[in-house]
């Protein structure tokens, strides 16, 4: 085995790597998790791979070459302004839901609030939340024992209050007790060529497929939610921008008044909002 600098073996892989999958962002940071080092040290220091880092280097571009999502094989990912711990049991978070933050925090400061996640996976809605709000009581619910184990994982290791439990969307609830519902629910269809894509392929189908062409869970969500709520009290929903009209109506249907919809940060229709008065 030649014996390169960690730096010359990165571009030797970036030119050698044969398919698209695991490309050179990934591979930077699969060398600097291997390594333990930041970026900036990476690039100004002297780094050698042992045996064993290049068989796990290999094991690694591997499984992102197969279409694994990176944040599994580093078992990580950034949201927000929090790192969380990810694995095969929940989606990985993705940029487009820091929408349902932003406007969140737009709307309320640090006066308390009720707040409830649902369907929460690694937590990652509640827990950036948290992170920017101690004042508000943060509720998060989640079918799946293994998610909801995973979002108790990364509630400690942030040293964060948010109270996490399971349940099957809403069915648990105290009617008229929450101030906001927030909710990134599985809205793709069972045929979607984009469960085949990149990442998306080994991520788990209950988290992200519904029924009834990927609207049933919204629809059930926006009903159920209604009833949840105080006065004045507002449900944010993450779905496909093809789904923007479809969503409105389940809205208006439950009652829901100032229906609107908001861009992510790729300009696509993304969260809408709605109130209960």
């Amino acid at each position: 085995m030649t014996r390169l600098p960690a730096l010359e073996l990165l571009k030797e892989q970036v030119l050698n790597n044969k398919t698209q999958n695991c490309g050179r962002a990934d591979l930077e940071q699969i060398f600097l998790f291997i390594l333990d080092v930041d970026r900036a040290d990476f690039y100004s220091k002297t780094y050698f791979l042992s045996s064993q880092d290049h068989k796990k280097l290999s094991e690694m571009i591997d499984r992102r070459n197969s279409g694994e999502p990176l944040a599994y094989i580093l078992g990580r990912q950034g949201f927000w302004e929090i790192d969380l711990m990810i694995n095969e049991h929940v989606l990985v978070p993705r940029p487009e839901t820091e929408t349902i933050l932003e406007l969140v925090l737009s709307i309320y400061d640090q006066e308390p609030i009720r707040l409830l996640d649902a369907g929460t996976g690694s937590g990652a809605i509640a827990l950036a939340l948290a992170h920017e709000r101690e004042s508000w009581a943060i509720f998060a619910l989640d079918k799946s024992r293994d998610a909801i184990n995973l979002a108790l994982n990364n509630k400690h290791n942030l040293g964060l209050s948010v109270n996490f439990f399971q349940s099957n969307w809403l069915e648990p609830l105290h009617p008229l007790c929450l101030d906001v519902i927030v909710s990134n629910p599985p809205y793709i269809s069972l045929n979607d060529s984009r469960l085949r894509s990149d990442g998306v392929l080994k991520e788990p189908m209950s988290a992200l497929v519904a029924n009834g062409n990927g609207l049933d869970d919204l629809n059930q969500i926006i009903k159920e939610s209604y009833a949840c709520l105080v006065k004045g009290g507002r449900l944010f929903v993450e779905h496909a921008p093809e789904q923007t009209n479809l969503v409105e109506e389940f809205y208006k249907k439950s009652n829901y008044t100032d229906v609107g919809v908001h861009r992510d940060l790729n300009g696509d229709n993304r969260v809408s909002s709605g109130i209960k008065f």
